[in-house]
């Protein structure tokens, strides 16, 4: 079966976080299995109150629920509860750490934890996919229906209490130091060590195997398990993750200071005089983009097929002499590029940089889906971040409506409060020399600056390896909210701490194409959990996994098969057989 999913600090840590900072492995001594599982799910509330948990949790069950089964949804017992309701030193506001967790009649003996997204503040539905529709893979099936234990949290603040629009909106939690601490890394153990107590409590059985699966920001909560907390999960999905968030919020101000002149330039826009972003590259200017990638780049793993497999070799160097043939030598129409046009895009691809030129995060690389017009939503589509929406009549980039209050708020000390109408100037005038400075500041009442609690790219996991967990990382190249080379330098720099070895524990699978988490002209839809299963439970680490497009017909992209392959190979055609079956390639060395 395939699974769909999208995608920890210990007891200790919570008096002392900036002295957690660094392995964090400070693991509660093994689950105790009662001697009688509960009888029914109306005992867990007494159940649970008779649990040790340590004076630094204080749980509250909020509502138990027994669920009958309905469809690809089995009878389980459904648990909301809250860890360490407290009211915010600044701003007042009610605080804890609150969970969902569903334990299904016919259990298999596994725990689950689904990572988050965005920048959380809902809870996740722990039986469909994780907060804000972080959907990837095209699976269907759900963990719980499969017989998981499966649990979610909302990271330490809910949106529909702790936001405020005076105060960049959702990420009003920022004013907070303990919420950005709980959402940084704390609230994800905290929740782990307290789903297996109710869930061990519950079937009088220690779960057998754990994993945790993320994307997105989920991704970033994966792999900081790994890296923090490396006896929680046995198994560990990291997909499309934020690993370098402190410096990626440098992405947003970046793209308004490059794209904005470019809208100026082009008389693009408001009656106020506000830079439209999203009017400086039509739908179809973004496929021009797309079409000089391929020109360049398809041919380079052996097979023109609207894929780019040998991402290493589409460089800048191979790109920029297709694009510049794209440079209308007259008027701009339909079927060319501006000079200012192909500039910008250039100086967006390169990353954010210093004025001095040091790089504060990663380039992002070229590929076909840079002309994502068909995320499984808007928001996966590579032109909703960092644009917007060509059709709307005001800036709606991602970069701007998420990114930019998380920059404001989270990714800096001390937050700043912000207007929604303020995000687009806030980051227009901000000065991205400064970025090492904020992120690394703390004061008297943030004791933990936004680097030490937000970084999740440690590339020592040999903790996390020597207890023998696994690990499958995956990244989309047409990511544009986070860069797949970021993750790519991370698995190169874990391969390297071990010697070479890195592929023992953990494999990385790029996606080329493929937007952010889903979408764009890519073999996307693919089952990478039941592989990490079988790698945990019966030691048989996965040589390929198989995918298929999810969106046949975009872009030249047919319905066909692909083997996604472990970094740093590729896909390579054989030279014979259907160019549009898996079975015709191998995995290939750059």
């Amino acid at each position: 079966m395939t699974l769909r999913f999208i995608g920890l600090m210990s007891l200790a840590c919570l008096g002392t976080l900036s002295a957690c900072r660094g392995s964090g492995h400070g693991s509660a001594a093994p689950l105790a299995s009662p001697s009688q599982p509960l009888s029914s799910c109306n005992q867990v509330s007494a159940a649970v109150s008779s649990l040790d948990l340590g004076a630094r949790i204080k749980l509250r069950i909020v509502s138990v629920e027994a669920v009958a089964g309905t469809g690809s949804v089995p009878a389980h017992c459904h648990v909301i509860g809250a860890i360490n309701d407290r009211t915010g030193r600044v701003d007042n506001k009610s605080y804890a750490i609150k969970f969902r967790l569903r334990m299904p009649v016919n259990w298999n003996g596994r725990f689950f934890m689904e990572g988050g997204g965005g920048s959380n503040g809902v809870l996740g539905t722990s039986a469909t996919s994780g907060n804000y529709g972080n959907i990837w893979g095209g699976q269907t099936t759900t963990a719980l229906s499969m017989g998981y234990s499966v649990i979610a949290t909302d990271s330490g603040h809910d949106n529909a209490v702790d936001s405020d629009p005076n105060a960049s909106g959702a990420s009003a939690f920022g004013m907070d130091n303990e919420a950005r601490i709980d959402f940084g890394y704390r609230s994800y153990e905290l929740v782990t060590r307290v789903g297996k107590a109710i869930v061990t409590r519950y079937y009088a059985r220690v779960p057998d195997k754990s994993y945790f699966v993320g994307c997105s920001e989920g991704g970033r909560e994966a792999a900081l398990m790994a890296e923090r907390f490396p006896d929680s999960y046995d198994g560990i999905v990291v997909g499309d993750p934020g690993i370098s968030l402190p410096y990626s919020a440098s992405y947003a101000p970046y793209l308004i200071q490059t794209f904005g002149p470019l809208a100026v330039a082009q008389g693009k826009v408001d009656a106020t005089g506000t830079p439209l972003l999203n009017k400086t590259f039509t739908d179809g200017d973004l496929q021009l983009v797309a079409t000089g990638v391929l020109a360049a780049c398809d041919r380079l793993d052996g097979l023109q097929d609207g894929i780019v497999n040998n991402v290493k070799a589409c460089t800048d160097a191979v790109v920029m002499p297709e694009l510049r043939k794209l440079q209308c030598t007259g008027a701009k129409d339909a079927s060319c590029l501006t000079g200012g046009q192909i500039d910008a895009m250039h100086a967006a691809m390169q990353g954010p940089k210093t004025s001095r030129g040091k790089q504060l995060y990663s380039a992002t690389p070229w590929d076909p889906g840079i002309g994502g017009m068909n995320g499984s939503t808007f928001n996966g589509r590579f032109r909703a971040w960092w644009l917007g929406s060509y059709a709307a009549a005001t800036n709606n980039a991602i970069k701007i409506t998420l990114s930019t209050p998380q920059h404001a708020m989270v990714w800096r000390t001390p937050p700043v409060p912000l207007t929604a109408d303020r995000y687009l100037n806030f980051e227009a005038n901000f000065n991205i020399d400064a970025t090492e400075d904020l992120i690394n500041a703390t004061t008297s009442i943030y004791i933990e600056s936004a680097k030490s609690f937000g970084m999740a790219n440690s590339v020592d996991l040999k903790a996390f390896a020597s207890r023998g967990g696994k690990m499958l990382i995956f990244h989309g190249m047409a990511d544009s909210s986070f860069s797949a080379y970021d993750t790519m330098n991370w698995y190169d720099g874990i391969n390297r701490d071990q010697g070479g070895k890195a592929a023992a524990f953990a494999k990385l699978f790029l996606i080329p194409g493929m937007n952010h988490c889903s979408g764009g002209p890519a073999t996307d839809a693919f089952d990478i959990f039941t592989p990490l299963v079988k790698w945990v439970e019966q030691g048989v680490a996965p040589a390929a996994i198989r995918a298929s497009a999810s969106n046949p017909g975009y872009f030249g992209v047919a319905s066909r098969t692909r083997p996604l392959c472990p970094y740093p190979t590729y896909a390579a055609y054989q030279g014979s057989g259907d160019i549009n079956s898996a079975d015709s390639f191998v995995c290939s060395a750059p």
